[in-house]
């Protein structure tokens, strides 16, 4: 019988990139063949299509009365308040488990032997995770701007909220781009602490106890740094008023700590992830 012949692989950065994408394609099929995430997903579109209207008409009734000195706010606002507040803890509670789970279950030595390298393994998930959050945020941010220029054209809030295209599928964009480096800072997160309840209030402590602190403190230091915490830099980055009020770091700026954080959760996690047994 002819042995079947030996297929030479690509050595070198061609090979990793092929492990990698293999890695990632198993990631994704993980991914989408668990029911709890398109479950999480609508429940995080029909919050954001709640959420978006409601702070709409809120924000034309205190214009209206003057409470707010507001002439007329973009529609895409009330989504990134949305996306602030609510739609991120729910891409939040999808990833924790991609990583959490593989530990309870024991599933990780099988991920493990799949993916002897464990830095790639933790890669590929965040490919996955980032890819989906940022599809996720973007049509969710779509949907809750739309239906929040449709509440502001009602006749009774005509006049008080606009809808430019381009300023719109900037928004929808940045908001995408704010929740798939949330995505990574909570994978990594899990994979450092390895435990969801652990990860989760890490994470809730990180995003909104650290920038409510440091507020509540005041004082201009206290400031700076409360401007470089995700949260507020993730309202800067998507360039909002309505969420915490003006902000003093520019959008590039706030970019750039976001990046600064995802990335500094992903190395912990990767690190916990190499030295600690599975």
């Amino acid at each position: 019988m002819t042995p079947a012949p030996v297929v030479e692989r690509p050595a070198g950065p061609r090979r990793a990139l092929s492990d990698l994408a293999a890695a990632v394609s198993a990631e994704w099929v993980r991914l989408r063949s668990v029911r709890t995430t398109w479950w999480g997903a609508a429940a995080a579109l029909a919050l954001m299509c709640a959420v978006a209207p409601s702070v709409a008409v809120s924000t034309v009734s205190n214009a209206q009365n003057g409470t707010v000195p507001v002439a007329q706010v973009p529609a895409a606002e009330m989504a990134v308040y949305a996306t602030l507040w609510v739609v991120q803890f729910v891409v939040i509670g999808l990833v924790l488990p991609v990583v959490t789970t593989e530990y309870s279950s024991g599933a990780v030595r099988a991920s493990l032997q799949a993916v002897p390298v464990r830095w790639r393994l933790l890669a590929a998930k965040a490919v996955v995770t980032a890819g989906f959050a940022f599809v996720l945020g973007a049509v969710a941010a779509s949907a809750g701007t739309v239906l929040a220029f449709a509440v502001m054209s009602h006749p009774y809030l005509a006049g008080y909220g606009t809808l430019e295209a381009g300023a719109a599928v900037v928004s929808v964009l940045r908001q995408g781009a704010y929740l798939a480096l949330v995505a990574v800072t909570a994978l990594g997160a899990g994979a450092a602490l390895r435990s969801v309840a652990g990860a989760l209030t890490a994470l809730f402590l990180l995003v909104v106890g650290l920038p409510v602190m440091l507020l509540m403190m005041g004082g201009d230091t206290s400031v700076f740094w409360s401007e470089r915490t995700l949260f507020v830099a993730g309202a800067a980055f998507m360039d909002t008023d309505l969420a915490l009020g003006p902000v003093g770091i520019g959008p590039f700026s706030a970019g750039v700590v976001i990046l600064c954080w995802s990335a500094a959760a992903s190395a912990v996690g990767a690190l916990v992830l190499a030295r600690r047994d599975a």
